[in-house]
Order: C-alpha cells, then sequence, then structure tokens
C-alpha cells in the first residue's frame, strides 16, 4: 500500500471516528433536553394537580369540621347539616351517632333498617382518629359512583357523640386527571398510597392495584417516587416507561 493510499486510509478512518463521537455527543445532549423537558412537564403537571387536590380537599374538611362544631352547640341538627352540605358541595352530608341514629341533609331519608352507623369505616375511622378524616375511594352503593367519604368526630367534653361525614364523588378529579396532556404516548393516572388505581385511562381500572394495570409498578415503587420525586426508567406492561 502507498504512502498516499495509507493516508487516506487513516483520514477516512479519523473521519469515521470523529462523526462517531459527535454522534454520540449529540445524541447524549438531546437525550438530556429531552429528559429535562420530560422532567419539568411532569413536575409542573404533578405540583398543578397536587395543589388543585389539595385545594378540593381542604375545603370539603373544613365544612365537615364547620357542620361537627355547630352540632355540639346546637340541636337543630337538619339545618346545619343542610348548610354543611351546600358549603362542602357533598353528595350528601349525614351525621350518625353513639346511640346509632342516621339523620341526613334530606328530611325525608331515612337509612335502611337496621343500619349501623358505628359499624361503618367513616365512623370507626374519625371516632379513632379524635380528628378528620378522609377515607379510601370507594364505590357508592346508592350512585354507583367512585368517591370518599370526608368525616369529623362531634365531641361534647371530649365523649364522642357521633361523626359528621359527606359523601363526594370523585369525577371532577378523575376528569382532570384524564384531562392532562403529555408528550408522545404518555399519559397521568392517579393511585392511592396503597397501590389501587383511582383514575388511568385503561377501561374498569378503578380500584385494581396498580400491578395489575401496569405490570413492574407497584405500591412500593410509587411511595418510593412521592418520596424521592426522582424520575425513574421502568419496564411497565413490558415497555419501557
Amino acid at each position: 500500500m502507498s504512502l498516499k493510499q495509507r493516508l487516506l486510509a487513516f483520514v477516512a478512518i479519523l473521519l469515521v471516528v470523529v462523526i462517531t463521537v459527535l454522534a454520540i455527543l449529540s445524541y447524549q445532549r438531546m437525550r438530556t433536553e429531552i429528559i429535562e423537558g420530560v422532567r419539568h412537564e411532569l413536575d409542573a403537571a404533578m405540583q398543578g394537580s397536587r395543589s388543585a387536590l389539595g385545594n378540593w380537599l381542604a375545603q370539603r374538611k373544613d365544612a365537615v369540621e364547620a357542620t361537627a362544631s355547630a352540632l355540639v352547640s346546637s340541636g337543630d341538627i337538619l339545618p346545619q347539616l343542610q348548610e354543611g352540605k351546600t358549603a362542602g358541595r357533598f353528595d350528601q352530608l349525614f351525621a350518625g351517632y353513639a346511640d346509632k341514629r342516621m339523620i341526613y341533609h334530606l328530611a325525608e331519608k331515612h337509612a335502611p333498617e337496621g343500619y349501623d352507623p358505628t359499624s361503618r369505616p367513616w365512623y370507626k375511622q374519625a371516632a379513632s382518629a379524635g380528628s378528620g378524616i378522609v377515607t379510601e375511594p370507594y364505590v357508592f352503593a346508592s350512585t354507583k359512583k367512585l368517591g370518599v367519604t370526608v368525616a369529623y368526630p362531634v365531641l361534647r367534653n371530649q365523649q364522642l357523640q357521633g361523626v359528621v361525614g359527606g359523601d363526594i364523588s370523585l369525577e371532577g378529579i378523575i376528569s382532570l386527571v384524564q384531562g392532562i396532556k403529555l408528550r408522545g404516548d404518555g399519559y397521568a393516572f392517579l393511585a392511592t398510597r396503597n397501590g389501587k388505581i383511582v383514575a388511568h385511562p385503561a377501561a374498569d381500572s378503578a380500584l385494581k392495584p396498580v400491578a395489575d394495570v401496569m405490570p413492574g409498578l407497584d405500591a412500593a415503587l410509587l411511595q418510593q417516587a412521592d418520596e424521592h420525586g426522582k424520575l425513574e426508567e421502568l419496564e411497565v406492561g413490558g415497555a419501557l416507561a
């Protein structure tokens, strides 16, 4: 091989190496910019949604607490429940008492025969906590809608008299989450801390374990992501996410 041919071969190899290095550097820079863009997009979506959800929930808890306080000082239950229902925009507001009475904001509504409010999760949780609570999402028996109950104990002289509870559908929150638009094939979903789906694009996914809807993701990973706020690459349902 002549000197000229050797020089040409060397230059060609050098060009290939330079082009390869530039391509790698360009890819890495592009990848970093895309990841940072996704991170900022996710942060904005999560912070906005978390703020909206926090305000939404705080208003309901304040309304239930105010109603519970009013019932301690007033013997007229129905007007207080009606006012609290309107203030908190609940589907229904009610008071369950230790003597097993159940009173709704609607005068004509009555509990089913044999109904014991003291055995219900919302009553037990509020009575045990001694303060306001929010139940896990569940399907309301009357409307078949997914919702939660916000409850607060009625205490007189530190003695439990009963619990005020307000049912509210999660339809608005679900619509908010499903309306979040992310780049590419991205989507937002909402789950409880114990890994139950609340809102997800997949049909009939409500209250299913997150691992059933998105294999590769579970409650522990959700809690870890919530605590650390780090962007993680996972294989979910056979695809990288």
